[in-house]
């Protein structure tokens, strides 16, 4: 496999997972709020830790999206 098709698998990989990042976190922002909105008793520990891990997840998407675009210009 050549460094060019490696980088084009690499980069098709990377937004594959971005695209799997991006869905859980909006499943995981919806279910929290319809939790809420219905009343649901949702302990509140839960909530902090899955809204973390959702930050988390928003910060590992922003750096890989910033890593690919800055892969493109190379």
């Amino acid at each position: 496999m050549t460094q060019s098709s490696r980088n084009g698998a690499d980069t098709k990989l990377l937004s594959e997972a971005i695209a799997a990042l991006r869905e859980l976190v909006s499943r995981t922002q919806h279910a929290i709020d319809e939790s809420f909105d219905d009343d649901h008793s949702v302990d509140v520990w839960k909530s902090e830790e899955l809204r973390a891990t959702i930050d988390r997840a928003e910060a590992v998407i922003a750096k890989a999206e910033a890593a690919m675009a800055a892969s493109r210009t190379e």
